[in-house]
Parts: C-alpha cells; structure tokens; sequence
C-alpha cells in the first residue's frame, strides 16, 4: 500500500522533481522535523511557482469555527459549478454533516472494513484500500450516500466509552486520501477534525490545497498560523484563509491586518449570518442564500487562480 504522497510529485527521491527533502524516506522524529524545513525553505523560496489543479482540498480550523459549514457549502457550490464532489467527514464527534448537505442518511463509516467495528453480518470488502490509485467506483457503496453528483463518506464516530481513539480511523482516512485520485471534474473535500492532530498523523499528505476557517478571536488567528506552518512543512503551496463569522467591517479590517502580519493569504471574508445559525441549530440543508453565494464566488477566485474550467 503506498502511503506516502511527493507534494513536488517526484516518483520517488533522486527521481525528476525530487528536492531531496527527505520527507519520504524520514524514519526517525528528527529527520522528519529536519525534512519538513527542507521542505518549507523550499516552498517559500519558490513562492512564485503555481501551485496546479485544485484536487483535493482539506478544511482546517480551531473547533467551532464553522469548518463543516464552510465544507457543506464548498461541496454544494462545487457541484453547481459542474464538479462531481466527494466530502469526506473525519471529525470523529461531528454528528450532522449529511443533513447539512441534504442527504437522508450517513454512510457506514471507513473504519467499518475492520470486522472488528463492523456491525453487520457480512464485513466490508478491504482490498480496494491497498491500491495504489483508488478511483471513486473502487468504493464499496455502503461506504458512500450520494444526492446527485454530491456524495459523502464517513471516517467514523466515537460513539461508545472504551471503543479506543480515533487513530485506526485516521489510519484508514490517511491512506485513502493520499492513494485517492479523482477524475476530471471531480473534487474531494475533507473536513478535517478541529485543531492540528490531523497534521500530525499525516492526514493532509494527499492534499494539493489548504483552506483555513478563522473567525475573530486570537486562538482561531494562532491555530490557523499553525496550520500553515505544518501545510508548508508538507509541501502544500495552496494555502488560504477565510475570515468567518465577521460582525462587522472594523473587524473584518483589523482581522486582515493580522492576516498579513502572520503571512497568511487571504482568500474572502464570511460575514456572520442569522441564516447559517438558524440552520446550523436545526440541523437542516444549508439554503441557498447570501452564505452560498458567497462561498460559490470564492471557490471561483480559487479556481481561477488555478487556471481550472467551471459551468455558470
């Protein structure tokens, strides 16, 4: 099983477009803290470079920033724009992604292929997991529910005191991302659980694009800051942040400023929205209003920025 994912796209290290960072062959912890400043020297040295294709695309944030919101819009205004768009939930506590999207039910999680978590008679087939390239239809369908061309799938949930932590689960989700290659006019977008955890089991190795939820306090501002200290160590280029929950233009203009204090690179600002809130505490499908439009206008900068096509 290949688990380990070149951010340069190198075959493997000495070959054509191999930095010689060393992050693929780091076995102990201070090679891979060496590799990874290889690695960000290098990104930064070469700022300029594009970054290519949006592919796949992870969402980051402290807890409680909006991060499932953003991703259930992201999805939805990705397929309006003509993208087969595959979410993935790996925030472990997280119980209402599937309504926010509008679909019935979740899916049986990822970590049910293990027999031991699996609560059906018949076991989930697992091979698919060990390829190389994993395509959409390699995915047995108990793992995926679907609306259209918008489909979800589920890492798993701690539903149960002592049922262990969620490390199997980022095990499977890791390997998944990192081997997934999707189609042309396919996205993948993962929300990730809260916090940086997920950086260090290399869950974002896969991953061509970072997108950072920040809303205005000084904790969201340092996670995110972290997040892209640890993307830029992994050779990520496409790093953004996107101010939400904004009550006001004052904010917005000193939450900006802070931004470009910390390097990060701003891509748009969500204001904050009775509409969001009123759904977020029902728990129904996000509408289609001033919040979607808003974040189907970002998606276009961003796929402009990369040169990519999408239907109006």
């Amino acid at each position: 099983m290949g688990t380990f994912h070149c951010p340069i796209g190198a075959a493997s290290r000495g070959t054509t477009g191999c930095v010689d960072c060393g992050l693929c062959s780091a076995a102990t912890k201070a090679e891979r803290i060496a590799a990874a400043d290889r690695m960000r020297e290098y990104i930064r040295a070469t700022a300029g470079t594009r970054a290519g294709v949006i592919k796949k695309i992870a969402v980051c944030g402290k807890g409680g920033v909006g991060k499932s919101t953003f991703s259930a819009l992201l999805a939805a205004s990705t397929v309006s724009l003509g993208y087969r768009t595959l979410v993935i939930d790996t925030d472990e506590s997280n119980p209402s992604m599937h309504r926010r999207l509008g679909i019935g039910k979740e899916p049986e999680p990822l970590l049910s292929i293990l027999e031991r978590f699996s609560d059906e008679a018949a076991p989930i087939e697992a091979a698919w997991l060990d390829r190389d390239e994993i395509r959409f239809e390699d995915i047995p369908e108990r793992l995926v529910v679907s609306r259209d061309k918008l489909s979800l799938m589920c890492s798993g949930k701690i539903d149960d005191p002592l049922i262990g932590c969620a490390c199997t689960m980022s095990d499977l989700t890791r390997n998944l991302m990192v081997n997934y290659v999707p189609d042309e006019k396919e996205l993948v977008i993962t929300d990730l659980e809260a916090g940086v955890e997920s950086f260090g089991r290399g869950m974002e190795q896969g991953v061509d694009t970072i997108i950072m939820i920040i809303e205005p306090t000084l904790d969201s501002l340092m996670v995110a800051a972290k997040v892209q200290y640890m993307s830029e160590g992994l050779g990520i280029r496409r790093i953004r942040g996107i101010l939400n929950k904004i009550p006001d233009k004052a904010t917005e203009k000193q939450m900006r400023a802070l931004l470009k204090e910390h390097n990060i690179r701003y891509l748009g600002t969500m204001p904050l929205s009775s509409e969001i809130s009123l759904s977020a505490l029902t728990g129904a499908m996000i509408p289609e209003g001033e919040a979607y439009q808003n974040v189907k206008n970002l998606a276009c900068l961003m796929f402009d920025e990369a040169e990519m096509d999408y239907d109006l």
